[in-house]
């Protein structure tokens, strides 16, 4: 039952220190067996109070199983205590169920499950660095402990974070999902927060989409951020669309890694009686509240996870709605703005700024402009045959400038030129622009110390 690359498959960052890794209460239990994983059912964890047995304070807790969180729920009672490099785990009838020193890396007789064994360890190298043979342990390291006459019975515990992350019975395991996302829907579970998605919003409402980089510090466990890039979406009108009605947005944006501004451009959110498309992406109108369930699908099983909970950035508080799936990716959607958005790796995407029912709050963040590297600045449909490019250098270039048809690969305007040191606009003109029809930008340059290359996109508006 291989399954330490499943370990931290769930794992996002999206937390101020790295002690919150270990805050989701969800869990979800199963089978590995032929490379294949298949769920058989999740678990949610209720702290209750500590206690003392035999002079040793434990935790007590409750762990609810289930296949549908709205559904019947076995619920059972646990003690279980970390002190002095010992994780014990009790029964309701206080009685072992596991007992290892989670701090030694020699051979020990412990528990697991019951059953008193001879128990061997092994580090979990979760990196993604090379080579492996290089690994030097530490506190932050998952270790494996497990049964020597049996490998498929055994504990993984992160010590720094405290938390039993995965323990497998040889049958079947159980494996803590840990990531922001995972701690949100733990929130909304714990609160009994809902949401309704009937928005109401008047002309001229706005909000600011912003993503950001982050990760952990190795010395201290802080959160650290990278600017990378924001996108604001403003309601403009309504107009008709096949016979329905649609909102129409402004969406303009910045990206802040590569100096590059997203000109101004249009999108139509299609709303029904029922609910809003945005693209292919349908949100129905309804009241949404924690929602923890296996469902069937095509290929299997599949974990459908959901909650509301309540963001806080800079002192300004929002709500949205939280979904996990079996895939990696994590989705939101907003109860008071039609826009919902994806996160995927260590990008988090945070709202910094609302203007609802023209009441404005927390703070807009602006487009930056790099200096220290060369850089596009902007991409505008100029006229009905030309597309203005304007590229920072910080040295002199010779630059090549193509426009490209997306469907036919075929390149329907280009141009070659010379760039000073600074801020350069170049027009590249064609006969061959279509109205409202995304071309691929690629620009290519050269000087007497490096060459590079750029790509982007321009919508032509003529």
């Amino acid at each position: 039952m291989t399954i330490f690359l499943l370990l931290f498959s769930y794992i996002a960052f999206g937390q101020s220190s790295r002690s919150e890794l270990a805050n989701s209460k969800i869990y979800i239990r199963a089978t590995y067996f032929d490379k294949k994983n298949e769920y058989i059912g999740l678990q949610t964890r209720t702290d209750l109070a500590d206690t003392i047995i035999d002079n040793v304070k434990y935790r007590k807790f409750q762990t609810s199983d289930f296949i549908n969180y709205s559904d019947k729920r076995e619920t059972k009672t646990f003690y279980e205590t970390f002190v002095n490099g010992v994780y014990s785990l009790l029964d309701n009838s206080k009685k072992v169920v596991h007992k290892i020193s989670y701090q030694s890396d020699k051979e020990q007789t412990g528990t697991i499950f019951g059953k008193q064994s001879n128990i061997l360890l092994e580090f979990i190298d979760t990196r993604n660095s090379y080579p492996r043979d290089s690994l030097v342990a530490t506190k932050k390291t998952p270790r494996k402990y497990y049964q020597k006459d049996n490998s498929e019975i055994y504990l993984v515990i992160i010590p720094d974070l405290q938390s039993l992350v995965v323990s497998s019975n040889g049958q079947f395991y159980t494996k803590q999902l840990m990531g922001d996302n995972y701690n949100d829907i733990t929130n909304g579970f714990k609160n009994n927060f809902t949401a309704s998605t009937k928005f109401d919003i008047q002309k001229g409402d706005e909000i600011q989409l912003f993503y950001r980089r982050k990760w952990y510090d190795d010395t201290t466990n802080l959160a650290e951020y990278e600017d990378k890039q924001f996108k604001n979406f403003k309601y403009l009108s309504d107009t008709i669309v096949n016979n329905t009605k649609a909102l129409k947005f402004e969406v303009e944006g910045y990206n802040y890694l590569s100096g590059s501004y997203d000109s101004p451009q249009e999108l139509l959110v299609t709303v029904t009686d029922s609910g809003y498309y945005v693209g292919y992406q349908f949100v129905p109108f309804q009241d949404y509240k924690t929602e923890l369930k296996i469902v069937e699908a095509e290929k299997g099983k599949d974990l459908f996870l959901q909650g509301v909970t309540v963001d806080t950035v800079d002192g300004f508080a929002y709500q949205k709605i939280v979904q996990a799936k079996s895939d990696p990716y994590r989705y939101y959607i907003l109860p008071f703005f039609p826009m919902p958005f994806i996160e995927f790796g260590n990008v988090q995407g945070i709202i910094t700024y609302t203007k609802i029912k023209g009441i404005e709050k927390g703070k807009k963040r602006e487009r930056a402009y790099i200096t220290d590297k060369n850089n596009i600045r902007d991409i505008i449909s100029k006229s009905k045959n030309e597309v203005e490019v304007t590229i920072y250098f910080v040295d002199k270039a010779e630059v090549e400038i193509e426009i490209q048809d997306y469907e036919s690969d075929k390149v329907v305007g280009i141009l070659k030129s010379k760039a000073k040191k600074g801020l350069n606009s170049f027009v590249v003109r064609s006969e061959n622009f279509h109205k409202d029809k995304q071309y691929s930008v690629q620009i290519n340059y050269k000087n007497k110390n490096n060459a590079g290359s750029f790509s982007n996109s321009v919508t032509t508006k003529y």
